[in-house]
């Protein structure tokens, strides 16, 4: 079964990257403003939260393809 949008899955998965190296950063660098650890939250949400729309907008996509 292929993936179906792969590059706005990408496109998720990238931005929770992100999100992750800028909370890694202001946890290994004592001297790290604050608003890197709010910036690499609020984009894994983001992230967080565009994947599971995706995933739940296409859970049943298989089940067209067995019926065909």
């Amino acid at each position: 079964m292929p993936i179906k949008n792969n590059t706005k899955q990408l496109f998720n998965g990238l931005i929770i990257v992100i999100g992750a190296a800028f909370l890694l950063y202001s946890l290994m660098d004592s001297d790290a403003n604050l608003w890197f650890q709010i910036v690499g939250l609020v984009f894994m949400m983001f992230g967080a939260y565009r994947a599971s729309s995706h995933w739940t907008a296409h859970k049943d996509d298989h089940l067209s393809e067995e019926e065909e």
